[in-house]
């Protein structure tokens, strides 16, 4: 939440005089909505990831190679951060309508 005081500029308003206290939030349904969107986007993506990335590596899951598991968890933090700013960004465009 965050809140704007006199002689503010609302990012989001066109009224660039704020005299009176702005709130913006974020209701508690649209965080669910986009917290669930954000699972099963991750969910049906990981799909295929798993698929193709996890056969690259199996001799070093099969040896216990730290190497191997460092380089796996460091490709799915990559896309785990893409895809939460993508689905971040398209839900901050839908609450704008911009």
């Amino acid at each position: 939440m965050s809140v704007l005081t006199d002689k503010a500029v609302c990012p989001n308003c066109k009224n660039r005089n704020i005299t009176e206290l702005h709130v913006s939030g974020d209701s508690k349904k649209k965080s669910l909505l986009e917290s669930t969107a954000d699972i099963v986007i991750g969910f049906v993506m990981y799909l295929p990831v798993n698929f193709l990335v996890l056969p690259l590596f199996a001799d070093q899951i099969a040896n216990y190679e730290m190497m191997g598991f460092l380089q796996i968890s460091a490709i799915f933090t990559a896309i785990a951060l893409v895809r939460k700013f993508a689905i971040r960004r398209w839900f901050e465009k839908m609450r704008f309508g911009r």
